[in-house]
């Protein structure tokens, strides 16, 4: 298993089940992304949001973050 992947937390996958990184043959994950690379795709969803009319950013928020917007305080660690 190669820990520097975002989802490898004491040495297991939390992203995924069965982990293909634990298979017999080991082959590379096609879903290994480093800590940074992690936060920059959450960023750059959350500028996405942003973007969009307020009616749909409050839908998305009262969905998905309990009734937060994290993308407008500016404050991801919520995640």
């Amino acid at each position: 298993m190669n820990t520097s992947c975002f989802a490898c937390k004491g040495g297991e996958c939390i992203a995924l089940d069965p982990a293909p990184c634990f298979y017999k043959r080991p082959r590379p994950c096609r879903f290994f992304k480093t800590q940074a690379q992690a936060d920059a795709g959450i960023e750059h969803a959350l500028a996405l949001i942003a973007a969009k009319p307020t009616d749909q950013q409050k839908a998305i928020a009262d969905l998905y973050y309990g009734g937060t917007m994290p993308w407008k305080d500016g404050d991801s660690s919520d995640r």
